[in-house]
């Protein structure tokens, strides 16, 4: 099971290796204001929402967990007669690239995204930023290791 840290940077890696995506952040809400930023567009925020923790199967020594996030894609116009529409579908698609990077890029192992839903967004925050919203669960397996519990010799 990958750390909450090492989940995070996966997401991170994705999108640096992303040829159209120039930023990314993790955290609350916050942070997805450029003007407290210094965001470069398209950006992807990532905010945690939910997890169950690690739901144990019958035997109590492996199981799956979920980390459940809200994947922002935005972006803003460049010129003042830019097509919102345009935009829309651009950041629309990085989020299926992202989900396409976890569930059959290189590194992919027991891991894989999900997506439930996505709304757009439309001149959202200080930046007038467009774009889409996806509440995407990343979900791993794991197995439970008292051999690597930390105690004292």
């Amino acid at each position: 099971m990958k750390t909450y840290q090492e989940v995070v940077e996966q997401f991170q890696t994705a999108c640096n290796e992303h040829l159209a995506i120039n930023s990314f952040a993790e955290g609350a809400l916050d942070y997805l204001d450029a003007s407290s930023q210094n965001i470069k567009y398209p950006y992807i925020f990532l905010r945690p929402l939910t997890s169950n923790g690690i739901v144990l199967d019958a035997n109590g020594v492996s199981g799956t967990r979920t980390l459940t996030f809200e994947m922002y894609s935005l972006d803003i116009p460049k010129l003042s007669n830019a097509s919102p529409l345009k935009i829309k579908s651009d950041t629309e698609q990085y989020i299926y690239d992202i989900i396409s990077y976890f569930n059959l890029g290189d590194y992919q192992r027991t891991e894989f995204l999900t997506l439930q839903n996505i709304t757009p967004v439309d001149e959202a925050f200080n930046d007038r930023a467009y774009g889409w919203v996806g509440v995407v669960n990343f979900n791993d397996s794991y197995t439970l290791n008292y051999c690597a519990y930390p105690k004292l010799p």
